[in-house]
């Protein structure tokens, strides 16, 4: 089971989900504001509850607010994916990047666009399926080992790191210009529009409703497999379905706004510190909790990268990385007391 000492500034879990929203409202008012066209924000609700052809209503409807919305669907999809993740390999720093998701779903989509030029549509199914087939690799290299987390871990591994020198390898061996890919790769929710709110607004709002269902297999999970097995439970069949709904979360985040590289891997830390100590591998809270954290790391992480159009993948790493370090280096300070 994994290690629960750590740091903690705890909270209730409904204390938990008031500091996310309150977060993504900050978010909402600093992003449709602040830009490089002013607003106030009385001019702001004017635009939202009555659109007009003005230029305001033009920033806010079409260039901001689909930016926004997506950032915390993103955030909210790789929060989720990143938690169950967690789950099943029972490894605190998992993450869909790890097991082999976000490079599979990656080298789909380049492998699209490189040679076909397909439409957003079906770039979002390459993506999809480029991420279920690396995960069907990873369980595949791990299944006489009966699904162990070590072994998916080093399974995904070598998954992910085949498919990013692959990816690699056809973006330096293509004679057409490359830099569009290369900045898509780092992961942006710049110059997306309504089209791709909703091609990813309904596999996050399907990942909200399976989180319901998910909790107790996730929670059960965490205990012996040998004892999961004694009480009735399925611990192959119940990582697979819950790596399932992790796959289509991460690939169809990947396929809409490249990969977000860390968010999956800290959302999850950041709900379990503000957490209670005993509701902290409680899924039915942590699903949850790391899906608001998700959608605040990004949209807060997009709002600075707005400033100079810098990716937002590049800001979850300078944000997420020393976040991270803090948090392990605290955790085991406070295991040595």
């Amino acid at each position: 089971m994994i290690n629960s000492e750590r740091p903690r500034f705890a909270t209730t879990p409904t204390g938990l989900y008031l500091i996310g929203v309150c977060m993504l409202l900050l978010s909402l008012l600093l992003s449709l504001t602040i830009g490089d066209y002013q607003l106030t924000l009385k001019e702001v609700w004017s635009v939202l509850i009555n659109p007009s052809k003005s230029q305001a209503s033009f920033v806010v409807w079409e260039l901001r607010l689909p930016r926004l919305t997506l950032a915390i669907i993103a955030g909210t999809t790789l929060g989720i994916a990143g938690a169950i993740i967690q789950a099943v390999t029972q490894n605190e720093l998992a993450s869909p990047s790890l097991v082999g998701v976000s490079s599979g779903a990656a080298l789909a989509i380049v492998l699209v666009l490189t040679f076909t030029g397909l439409s957003t549509y079906f770039q979002f199914i390459a993506g999809i399926f480029g991420g279920a087939l690396a995960m069907s690799v990873t369980l595949w290299l791990s299944w006489k080992q009966k699904l162990e987390p070590v072994n998916l871990i080093l399974s995904g591994l070598c998954v992910s790191l085949f498919c990013a020198a692959a990816t690699t390898l056809l973006l330096i061996s293509v004679s057409t210009d490359t830099r569009g890919l290369f900045y898509w790769l780092l992961g942006s929710v710049a110059n997306r529009t309504w089209q791709h709110v909703s091609l990813l607004a309904p596999i996050a709002l399907l990942g909200l409703i399976l989180c319901a269902l998910l909790a107790r297999p996730l929670t059960v999970l965490q205990l012996d497999s040998d004892v999961v097995n004694s009480i009735g439970g399925s611990v192959k069949r119940w990582r697979i379905q819950t790596l399932t709904v992790a796959v289509v979360l991460t690939s169809a985040t990947v396929a809409v706004t490249g990969p977000i590289a860390f968010v999956g891997l800290v959302a999850p830390h950041l709900c379990r510190t503000l957490l209670p100590k005993h509701l902290a591998y409680e899924y039915r809270y942590v699903l949850f909790g790391s899906a608001l954290s998700g959608a605040v790391l990004v949209s807060m992480s997009d709002l600075l990268a707005n400033y100079q159009e810098i990716p937002v993948g590049i800001l979850c790493v300078l944000f997420g990385g020393p976040s991270l370090v803090w948090l392990i280096q605290s955790r085991y300070q406070q295991a040595s007391i």
